[in-house]
């Protein structure tokens, strides 16, 4: 019953905060994968927390099981916990670093991942455009326009911009 910005705030976030054990990581990664295949799941596209460990995590798994799946550290440095942001340059190395350690490996396959536009500044979104440029065939994934209170503040961030969408297109999104 809550919207989105306060249920991240409550919920989400403190959860994720958790992936920042690597031990919890591979645990909920191997919890999260089998749960995925008992309820008929073989292929998946996951937004992993921002923390790279989740995302080597869950494509370790994954990768022993066999499983195809699109997945990537999400990326965010602002309107998060301290805990859960990184900067525009640690999000592009670290994304970058998994990126080559697992896409097309198996039946794996990379997606860049900007969480959306409110968890990311403009340099971010300009690096994520790189990174998502330097590849023939990675993936990109985010998250647009949950809520009314969401649109209202993607518009007070990127005043140039006219709609949520239009944010992403002028990145190369």
């Amino acid at each position: 019953g809550e919207q989105l910005l306060e249920w991240l705030n409550k919920y989400t976030f403190p959860a994720e905060g958790r992936f920042n054990n690597r031990e919890h990581a591979d645990r909920i990664a191997e919890f999260f994968i089998k749960e995925l295949f008992r309820n008929g799941t073989t292929a998946a596209s996951v937004f992993c927390t921002v923390a790279p460990q989740s995302a080597d995590a869950l494509f370790a798994v994954a990768d022993r099981y066999n499983m195809r799946l699109s997945a990537g550290k999400s990326m965010m440095n602002r309107n998060a916990p301290d805990y859960l942001t990184d900067t525009a340059q640690s999000s592009y190395d670290e994304s970058k670093a998994l990126l080559e350690r697992w896409h097309n490996t198996g039946r794996l396959l990379y997606c860049v991942t900007p969480r959306f536009a409110i968890t990311s500044t403009p340099e971010q979104l300009e690096m994520t455009s790189a990174l998502f440029h330097e590849y023939d065939d990675v993936l990109l994934q985010s998250h647009i326009s949950e809520n009314l209170k969401e649109i209202e503040t993607v518009r007070e961030l990127f005043p140039d911009h006219a709609t949520y969408t239009d944010v992403y297109a002028h990145f190369n999104l």
